[in-house]
């Protein structure tokens, strides 16, 4: 099991200015992990300080701080009313796709959509958005396949949100290009209209799982409108212990890569920390119990 860690986790603080690109690499090759995850330029430009120089250099500043790039983000939304704002997203994935490519990342992250419920356009319900999504994924795919890097759909904004969503979607472009980046606690989260067992969804999912996104939501109790909020890894509500087996049991060589968005509970710096202890702790058991896949 190889664990990454994303930007997001550590997103204030980078915003804040208070950890550089460089200062990230640092940090998670200090935490004892294998790779990490990096966001298009132009979706979270308080990654890029310095823009194209560092999109040219983040390979050998991982390389030699003994990191492999896992996967590359785009904070794309094809599920918009106007022609123009659709188009515009279309040209956000493929230039993230672009930059993926120049930084050696084998997949992309990308979204489908917002429902209207989630953020999204005031008219954009599952009909029409499942069609933006359709269109747009139909324009990125044959970039995806020229530039070599694969195209991770995962389950957020409710466009798509459930297991069975995600499946036809995939079956109806039946491409290696198209695969899935697996979020368990997005199937319980607040933007979920229904929620799904995490366990259920990864069953249907397995086969085309390429990356996995790994977070916690326990009972919301700081903000009361809010059904689930964010918490440290293994005190929440996903049954992380359960997928985690799971995935090593089927075999899988992709990385598990930290989300960690609960800086309410526990400041960043120190909250990713202790999630990376939490999932090498499961590390260790699994090597006591000789599971599949065990990584010291």
């Amino acid at each position: 099991m190889k664990l990454s860690c994303t930007p997001i986790s550590l997103a204030r603080t980078l915003k804040e200015g208070r950890m550089d690109l460089r200062g990230f690499l640092r940090f998670c090759a200090e935490q004892g992990i294998e790779g990490i995850d990096l966001l298009d330029s132009r979706a979270y430009p308080w990654l890029w300080k310095e823009g194209a120089p560092e999109l040219d250099q983040v390979a050998a500043w991982a390389a030699d701080e003994g990191l492999a790039i896992a996967a590359y983000a785009c904070g794309n939304n094809f599920a918009k009313t106007s022609d123009e704002a659709f188009c515009e997203q279309v040209s956000l994935v493929r230039n993230a796709l672009d930059e993926a490519a120049r930084c050696g990342a084998p997949l992309l992250r990308i979204f489908g959509g917002y429902h209207h419920q989630t953020g999204g356009d005031a008219e954009m319900g599952l009909a029409r958005g499942f069609e933006r999504v359709i269109e747009g994924i139909t324009e990125v795919l044959p970039h995806a396949q020229r530039r070599g890097v694969v195209l991770a759909l995962e389950n957020h904004g409710r466009l798509p949100g459930h297991s069975w969503e995600i499946e036809q979607l995939l079956a109806h472009f039946n491409s290696p290009w198209l695969k899935v980046t697996f979020d368990p606690a997005n199937f319980i989260a607040n933007n979920m209209d229904e929620v799904e067992d995490p366990l259920r969804a990864y069953e249907r999912l397995k086969k085309h799982v390429v990356h996995v996104h790994v977070k916690d939501f326990g009972p919301a109790r700081i903000d009361l409108t809010r059904r689930v909020e964010p918490c440290l890894n293994g005190t929440g509500l996903v049954p992380m212990r359960q997928f985690l087996r799971e995935l090593l049991a089927d075999g899988y060589t992709g990385y598990c890569s930290l989300e960690y968005e609960s800086s309410r509970v526990m400041p960043e710096i120190e909250g990713v920390t202790a999630s990376f202890d939490y999932f090498k702790e499961f590390r260790r058991m699994a090597g006591v119990l000789n599971l599949k896949d065990c990584q010291s």
